[in-house]
């Protein structure tokens, strides 16, 4: 089958009047208006898996002023006469969208939501001719658009709005606010982030409390970040998180979702690749996936673009600044923390206690708030179905698993000189090794004070890191010949590729044995014939020993 991928899948209009692929998400409309209907509701999910797709399918069906018939024809919410009479374009909708509400200070966040603000009030120019509506707040809103309006008036200009619509229609009004959490989670670390928190939480206070005019707030983000806010109206929003059974399934691809995307791109085979790096998630009781990163896979494989020889890619790096600041704000403070990454990157899970509510501010106070905000934002996912106090965590998948390579090379850079580095890696792959053996030497010097005790995978994540850092696709701990070897380093474009094998030892004079140990370990478990297999020409073999600070190297 031919089928349209889309890399920008933002707009449900604009996705489904261009005949790009859709994955039918409809029934959460159904869900949430008939069996789950709550005032105020946030949906909370990290980036990338369709909160805005989400949101603006809720503003296509709702909106009064749109004839939304077509672009719903033929999905799951049609079969539904009671939600489509009901409520099928019969609601005034209010559309916010707080995703560029930021700036390098307070005046200009402030600037972008007034901006922000005239957009939507543009949007609503019939109001300033309309007879139902009061003149007072029409001198409000030609304020509003004008980006004229009052700190004040500002902040409370979705409550201004749905009045106005109240008055004009006569019918309740729908508020959707999608990334409420951006203008906050861009301030963090700023002297504007306590402003920029009172006055979103402000702005969805006049909205969120109980108001006459208003059917409900549906709102999209990351984390649930307002709760026991000094604005009383914020603290009736319901979260529905990573960890809620309630719509688990709605915002993300499920496994039964991909399998029939792979099956429309005839890419079938490809299913287990695809589980491998973007699998992992578990929202609720759901298996997920992240819907960006299988779009672009199927889309690379579809157009030519995709690199067999490279493998998958990491889409989903850079994507988030915020959870990335998030883990280089934390490497490196406290034993707890540097070991836990450790015990992630090894592949294995953690147990935290969750806390389901934090705010912005709070996430660096300890351990466990960041681990839960590295669950919401999707750089963890919870390791077993059920909620737990004490729940297991780990990391999802390996496109996640190479982010967090990426971070620890971030870290470790800037406390090691980058020509030990480089030595280090030109000497391997030339089989020098009193120099590879000098240079890794120095790298230890630089960089183990970083654990409070040395284990060997404290070696292994180093030269992971430095490894990934420099562009290569590190195979940690793959299955190969009859056993799992520490570290494989392809370089696809020469057919080459190194293979290290580490041991850690108690005492300094245990380094030989170890060394015999890894020759031994390469050779009889034939760690190379699946790279053989594979078309690598050249398979250079080491084995390291370590010990504290020290190392030394052979070749095997």
């Amino acid at each position: 089958m031919s089928i349209q991928i889309r890399a920008s899948y933002d707009s449900f209009r604009d996705l489904r009047e261009n005949n790009a692929y859709y994955v039918d998400k409809t029934d959460v409309i159904e869900e949430y208006l008939l069996r789950k209907f709550d005032k105020a509701v946030l949906f909370a999910r990290p980036r990338r898996f369709g909160k805005t797709l989400t949101m603006t399918m809720f503003r296509d069906f709702l909106d009064i002023r749109q004839d939304s018939r077509k672009i719903f024809t033929g999905l799951k919410v049609m079969d539904c006469p009671e939600v489509v009479d009901g409520y099928m374009n019969q609601y005034p909708v209010v559309f916010l969208s707080l995703k560029e509400v930021f700036g390098d200070s307070f005046e200009i966040i402030q600037d972008n939501l007034r901006l922000t603000i005239s957009r939507v009030c543009k949007s609503f120019s019939f109001l300033s001719e309309s007879k139902e509506v009061d003149e007072d707040d029409k001198s409000v809103f030609a304020l509003l658009k004008q980006q004229k309006a009052d700190d004040v008036n500002t902040v409370a200009s979705l409550d201004f709005l749905a009045r106005m619509l109240y008055d004009h229609f006569h019918k309740q009004v729908f508020v959707i606010i999608d990334e409420y959490d951006v203008p906050m989670a861009k301030a963090l670390g700023t002297p504007a982030y306590e402003k920029v928190r009172d006055m979103i939480e402000h702005m969805l206070s006049f909205v969120c409390k109980t108001n006459e005019n208003i059917k409900a707030v549906i709102l999209s983000g990351c984390l649930y970040t307002v709760k026991n806010s000094t604005y009383t109206g914020v603290n009736n929003i319901i979260p529905q998180t990573v960890l809620s059974t309630n719509y688990a399934s709605a915002i993300g691809f499920t496994d039964r979702d991909v399998r029939i995307i792979l099956k429309d791109a005839d890419l079938s085979d490809c299913y287990e690749t695809v589980a491998e790096w973007y699998d992992g998630y578990i929202f609720g009781k759901e298996k997920m996936y992240c819907p960006w990163d299988v779009l672009l896979y199927v889309r690379s494989k579809l157009d030519g673009s995709y690199s067999e020889a490279m493998g998958p890619e990491n889409y989903w790096a850079n994507t988030s600044e915020t959870s990335q600041s998030i883990i280089k704000g934390f490497l490196g403070k406290t034993t707890g923390v540097n070991e836990s990454f450790e015990q992630l990157l090894a592949g294995n899970s953690i147990d935290c206690t969750i806390k389901e509510s934090l705010p912005y501010h709070q996430i660096f106070e300890n351990g466990d708030n960041l681990w839960s905000a590295l669950l919401e934002t999707g750089y963890l996912t919870k390791a077993v179905m059920e909620k737990s106090t004490l729940l297991p965590l780990r990391i999802p998948n390996k496109e996640i698993m190479d982010v967090f390579r990426h971070e620890v090379w971030e870290y470790f850079k800037d406390k090691v000189d980058n020509a030990y580095v480089s030595d280090l890696m030109n000497a391997l792959w030339a089989g020098e090794i009193d120099k590879a053996q000098a240079a890794l030497g120095q790298i230890l010097e630089a960089s183990m004070s970083f654990y409070h005790e040395y284990h060997e995978y404290s070696y292994h994540l180093i030269l992971d890191g430095f490894f990934t850092g420099r562009g290569y696709r590190v195979q940690s701990e793959r299955e190969t010949g009859y056993g799992r070897s520490d570290l494989i380093v392809p370089d696809p474009a020469r057919n080459r590729c190194l293979l290290l094998e580490l041991k850690h030892v108690k005492e300094e004079t245990d380094m030989e044995k170890a060394l015999n140990e890894a020759r031994s370990q390469i050779v009889d478990n034939r760690y190379e014939s699946v790279l053989k297999y594979e078309g690598y020409t050249k398979c250079i073999r080491y084995g390291m020993a370590f010990y504290d600070k020290k190392c030394r190297i052979r070749m095997v």
